[in-house]
């Protein structure tokens, strides 16, 4: 069954028989065989994503007008549409998207949509035993890359749609998590738990399942305090008391109810897919609501940070020694000994995408490492310092801020390309950004250059001015973000405009910004000089941001695994950052300076150097 899966970028996707395949769990992403299908303006993209969300149904002109402009659509808006469909069938060949009274139908084979591979494995996963099914849950959950369509704007009903697909998503975790503490394996889930009820608080199942967890975890005060502080925010703000399921499993845990304490699977036989475990053999506060869907419930995140209000004996924490690389567990928020591995010398900025990518600057080298064994898997030379680093389009790209350069190393050769220049001859620094996202590759040098190189051609098609000193850029929602650390703003660019063009005014966040990332829903950037992080809204303008305190000198950061993470240098230290509440929840000593950071294999990596 794992012939449909295979590694792209550090992430599964479908494949079918290496044709076409059509990606919406996420941006829109369409790819033919090994190339990426440029898929054009941002209307063009609007109308595949509707198509592509009625797979092999007829599509009305009318309908995807509306979807596309709303209650205004132009007066041509209909002319608009067969002109956006004549440029897809060139993009997509022929055959795949037909003329059908009274619209459209595309052609889509179930195993080339990543959403009809994600339904049908999740499906499949709710008639299988405990082990399968979390096997094939975590499956499905790899398809996603994001929220779906993130880069596409729907003006209609379908945009309600987009909202039911991630609460699929949520139901699966949450069924995975379901199917996992049945398994026995409550210690590995608490910190998942904790993020996924920050993220979701809406959400009681998940509620109740981090009570449990932490019970089995014999974290039980920690639990019931889980309990008491829904109870006084469901009091204070509404006037409401928790669900029956919540009721029952706090009184469950007072009495240490021996129930709770085994998984239901340790004694009922899963002997064939549908197997039910028979009424008397589930605990009695189980029963009813928990495998419903979730009730209404506020949930305040200081629920999930009460869970670390009481003492308990910590582990010394472990010190990183400088020039090396180190993962930290987001479950518990601790460096992972074995994960240490040597790299060169002053190692920088690091990379996800199959394996992890750390650039040392002094040694001027690129150390490859394998994220399952934690060893060097080889060693790049390259001629110049790798200021910058970032995967994606099948390769790594290198960024020389210093002398306004890039090169591409190929993962299966580890051939090193020639210099790609990257516009006019910078100031010598060692600031640069880099990213790969909109079908090209971009990197920030200099002293105020953006460059967009193609990846095919590895040639630079355009460059435009930014702000003083651009140290770091993202591209994300459509826009490609640049960090300024000369003049202490961010700024938005276009990345279809051949002039690559600038969207509104630049937004001054806190002093010299030397890190952006993106994710849950938000921009955000690490800025050195005021020891903080500032977040973006994306989906509010681009008006004001808002300041989160870390620790002290932040000089990157990374987004995943339910968390903001952020190496503050001068500190020595990691800080994890709640993207839902905006507080720092943990804080992660390293010993050392942590200087890169890359969320990549469900951990998260740091390069460490001397202080």
């Amino acid at each position: 069954m794992e012939n449909w899966f295979r590694r792209v970028y550090g992430r599964s996707v479908v494949v079918e028989g290496g044709g076409m395949e059509f990606l919406i769990l996420g941006p829109l992403e369409v790819r033919n065989g090994e190339q990426t299908v440029r898929l054009g303006a941002a209307k063009q993209r609007a109308l595949l994503g509707v198509l592509l969300l009625h797979a092999n149904e007829t599509v009305s002109t009318s309908r995807l007008v509306d979807e596309l402009w709303g209650e205004g659509p132009p007066a041509t808006a209909e002319k608009l549409v067969q002109g956006y469909v004549h440029a897809l069938r060139k993009q997509l060949g022929d055959g795949v998207l037909e003329t059908q009274a009274p619209g459209y139908r595309l052609k889509v084979e179930p195993r080339s949509l990543d959403l009809a591979e994600f339904e049908r494995l999740a499906e499949e996963a709710r008639r299988a035993p405990a082990a399968y099914a979390v096997e094939l849950r975590r499956r499905a959950l790899a398809l996603w890359r994001g929220p779906p369509l993130a880069d596409v704007v729907l003006e209609g009903a379908d945009g309600h749609t987009l909202g039911r697909l991630s609460e699929l998503r949520l139901t699966t975790q949450i069924e995975r998590i379901e199917a996992e503490l049945e398994l026995g394996r409550h210690s590995q889930l608490v910190g998942e738990l904790e993020a996924l009820v920050a993220e979701h608080p809406y959400q009681e199942r998940a509620v109740a399942l981090l009570m449990l967890a932490l019970y089995r975890s014999g974290r039980q005060a920690e639990a019931l305090e889980v309990y008491r502080m829904v109870r006084r925010r469901l009091s204070d703000e509404l006037g409401l008391q928790p669900g029956q399921e919540l009721r029952e499993l706090e009184a469950a845990i007072l009495r240490q109810d021996d129930a709770l304490t085994r998984p239901a699977s340790a004694s009922v036989p899963a002997t064939t897919p549908s197997t039910t475990p028979a009424a008397e053999a589930v605990p009695a506060w189980r029963r009813g609501r928990l495998v419903a869907a979730g009730v209404l419930v506020v949930l305040a995140a200081a629920a999930v940070g009460a869970t670390g209000l009481l003492v308990r004996d910590e582990p010394a924490p472990i010190v990183v020694p400088p020039n090396t690389v180190a993962a930290i567990d987001p479950t518990t928020n601790r460096v992972i000994p074995e994960s240490i591995v040597q790299t060169g010398i002053e190692p920088g900025p690091v990379a996800g995408g199959g394996s992890i990518w750390v650039g040392n600057l002094e040694g001027k080298s690129v150390t490859r490492i394998d994220p399952a064994t934690h060893e060097v898997m080889s060693t790049v030379s390259l001629p110049v310092m790798p200021d910058a680093l970032t995967f994606g389009r099948g390769a790594l790209w290198v960024v020389s801020g210093r002398l306004g350069e890039m090169y591409r190393i190929d993962p299966e050769f580890e051939t090193l390309s020639k210099a790609i220049p990257l516009g006019p001859r910078p100031i010598r620094q060692a600031r640069a950004g880099a990213d790969v996202g909109e079908g090209w590759v971009w990197a920030a040098h200099g002293d105020s250059t953006l460059a967009r190189v193609d990846p095919e051609t590895l040639r630079g098609t355009s460059t435009t001015r930014v702000g003083q000193g651009p140290a770091a850029l993202v591209v994300a929602w459509g826009f490609v973000w640049v960090a300024s650390s000369g003049d202490d703003t961010v700024r938005r660019f276009e990345p279809e405009r051949y002039d690559l063009g600038p969207v509104g005014r630049p937004l001054t966040v806190g002093r010299a910004p030397s890190g952006i990332s993106a994710g849950y829903g938000n921009i955000w950037v690490a800025c050195t000089g005021d020891d903080i992080v500032a977040r973006i809204p994306a989906d509010r303008g681009f008006a004001s941001s808002l300041s989160i305190p870390v620790g002290d000198g932040p000089t990157s950061l990374a987004v995943g695994e339910g968390a903001v993470w952020v190496a503050n240098t001068a500190g020595r230290t990691v800080s994890r950052i709640d993207p839902t509440t905006l507080e720092v929840v943990a804080t992660i000593e390293v010993g050392n300076a942590p200087a890169g950071l890359a969320v990549s294999d469900g951990r998260v990596w740091v390069s460490v150097r001397e202080p």
